[in-house]
């Protein structure tokens, strides 16, 4: 079987949907599942983002298609209706831009640890600490980021993850990365020490992870190979990193990365068609 597994989205699920439109077609395949790694951007209103998200998406146009999904145009809509019949529902884990208590409200709602977040049930949210088995793999789902605060990890679902039988856990989706996973712009060690000591607990084959928005991996914990996604389209602008300036809002090479659960083979995608998934304006959805 294959799974797609997609990097930081902050609200570009148009460009989310048209590439795994065509992964499948320009790869041949037939996607069983896809699963994307926190940051969805998943917020019902502009002003229940948080300042940041609010600042970037004021400089990348794209990054409300979230709420384009939520209140569709009949042109929205019936494109995100043709993605929906040819690739399978996103299932997505939180990250640290997220409107926690929205998500929350809707599993309270549905009485469900894994709920659709839209009209078209294009997009599910999984609850922090849940597992499920999709497409024949067991997979736990942990949000959210190492970080003091509002965005801290569940510490509940963390505790009830490290009581699971270790090589129980195919698959371990998280946002944050294990500890020493990367070094941030001033030389500080990036990483969560949890996760890693959940990774150890675990001993899942597989760990796929986002927040830090480069490729990364693969790395050996173990028994485990971990893998961190891009994020699935650099900013338009970026005053840190100029060279990551993204003006047509193209797709990122190294965002999206495919599972053969046959052979455990994990693959980035560099593919010259990834560019072709981009811009601003809706009616260039790729694919459709």
């Amino acid at each position: 079987m294959k799974i797609a597994f997609i990097g930081d989205v902050h609200g570009h699920v148009r460009h989310a949907l048209g590439a795994l439109v065509l992964l499948q077609q320009r790869r041949g395949i037939r996607l069983d599942a896809a699963i994307q790694v926190g940051d969805m951007g998943a917020y019902p209103a502009l002003e229940r983002m948080d300042a940041p998200s609010r600042r970037f998406a004021a400089e990348n146009p794209a990054e409300h298609d979230f709420f384009r999904l939520l209140d569709p145009s009949p042109e929205f809509a019936a494109a995100v209706r043709r993605a929906r019949r040819l690739v399978p529902p996103v299932l997505f884990a939180s990250g640290n831009h997220e409107d926690f208590e929205w998500l929350a409200g809707l599993h309270e709602t549905q009485a469900a640890a894994v709920v659709p977040v839209d009209p078209f049930d294009a997009f599910r949210h999984v609850e922090c600490g849940h597992v499920t088995t999709v497409a024949g793999q067991r997979i736990a789902f942990l949000g959210r980021i190492e970080e003091p605060g509002y965005m801290d990890l569940d510490a509940a679902a963390h505790a009830l993850l490290l009581t699971i039988t270790p090589g129980t856990v195919d698959i371990l989706v998280t946002h944050d990365g294990p500890f020493g996973l990367c070094q941030d712009w001033r030389g500080a060690t990036q990483g969560s020490p949890k996760l890693s000591d959940l990774i150890t607990h675990l001993q899942p084959r597989l760990h796929v992870s986002g927040h830090y928005h480069h490729e990364n991996g693969p790395r050996r914990y173990g028994r485990t190979t971990s893998y961190a996604l891009a994020e699935l389209v650099n900013p338009k602008t970026n005053r840190r990193r100029p060279e990551r300036a993204n003006p047509q809002q193209r797709v990122t090479p190294g965002s999206i990365a495919l599972l053969d659960t046959d052979t455990y083979a994990m693959e980035y995608l560099h593919d010259d068609w990834l560019a072709e998934v981009c811009g601003d304006d809706y009616k260039s959805f790729a694919g459709l």
